[in-house]
């Protein structure tokens, strides 16, 4: 692609960690749908130039706060401001969806919303010239620089499809691709935008384990090459912790670990949330097995003489595990 790639340094996962500038942040946002809160009070700060992944159980609120950020849902309280690379800020709090666009965030759907019945260029062609400068007048008269834009557009949606790898397909319709072609257009589409910032929910979502690599690696070529930062929702957590500079997770709309991808892995909040509270649980149930064991053992043992070779007295007392449930 044309676009100027952006020297920046390298994270741990190969993306770009930011050095501290923020690009994107909330404070105190708190969503709420009648008596539900979706989101409580989250805090998020990116910094430029990184691959932050947002994680969390299903229902943790991860697709309500992109939402948030995109115009879609207007949270009740907080404070979202996103700042670009000229300067300033804008709130996004309330902001209409097509005017976070032209700021500079771009996102995709958890469900693929492209145009079914148009071609793959002609989905990232829409996308492209929401970047146009001439009015409806100028294209209904066909004058010069109409036609400019146009050939602009067209360009531009060439060179996409080609950096997602889809410009031999350019020609076929969307609802006609393979799955993981149309999340690959979809994120095409969004880069034709030319964010910023790119949000992509769960975009691996329903793709093959070659599908995802593919993901990956073009993750890693938007952040690093086009110098884009990148907000993630994703489930498989093997490619959150290979591209991922942080990860943040969310639970029941809160906020409740935020780190580098080791030191969110460790983390007892996380791993609480995502298998439940039973580890102390299932500690407490086999250590008063045991004990239970070992008494039985020993009244056995009280009784008539035993032979030492055997042990039926062992295996009379001892818990009997499922092999299969436990291993």
């Amino acid at each position: 692609m044309t676009t100027e790639t952006v020297k920046k340094e390298q994270g741990p996962a190969g993306g770009s960690a930011g050095a501290g500038e923020l690009v994107l942040e909330t404070s105190g946002v708190t969503l709420r749908f009648g008596g539900l809160t979706s989101l409580d009070n989250v805090e998020l700060r990116m910094r430029r130039g990184e691959v932050l992944a947002v994680i969390g159980p299903n229902g943790a609120g991860k697709t309500s706060l992109f939402n948030s950020l995109t115009g879609a849902y207007v949270p009740q309280e907080g404070r979202i401001v996103f700042r670009p690379r000229e300067g300033g800020e804008h709130s996004l709090l309330g902001a209409k969806p097509h005017v976070v666009s032209q700021w500079g965030l771009a996102r995709t759907f958890q469900n693929i919303r492209l145009f079914g019945a148009l071609t793959a260029l002609e989905n990232v062609k829409i996308a492209a010239e929401t970047r146009l400068k001439t009015g409806p007048v100028s294209i209904m008269l066909g004058l010069p620089n109409a036609r400019k834009a146009e050939r602009a557009s067209d360009r531009r949606a060439h060179e996409v499809l080609s950096y997602v790898g889809l410009l031999e397909k350019m020609n076929e319709l969307a609802g006609s691709l393979s799955y993981g072609d149309q999340r690959r257009l979809e994120i095409a589409r969004a880069l034709a935008t030319d964010p910023e910032v790119l949000l992509l929910d769960e975009p691996a979502a329903g793709t093959n384990p070659t599908e995802k690599l593919e993901l990956e690696e073009l993750i890693r070529r938007i952040n690093t090459e086009l110098g884009v930062s990148v907000l993630l929702i994703e489930h498989d957590m093997r490619l959150v912790m290979s591209v991922a500079d942080r990860v943040m997770v969310l639970n029941f709309g809160k906020k409740i670990a935020e780190g580098s991808p080791s030191q969110v892995q460790r983390d007892p909040a996380v791993i609480e949330a995502y298998l439940g509270a039973v580890a102390e649980e299932d500690e407490a149930a086999v250590a008063q097995a045991v004990a239970e064991g070992a008494g039985a053992q020993e009244g056995a043992g009280s009784g008539a003489d035993t032979d030492t070779d055997t042990d039926t007295g062992a295996d009379a007392g001892a818990p009997q595990w499922d092999t299969e449930e436990h291993k």
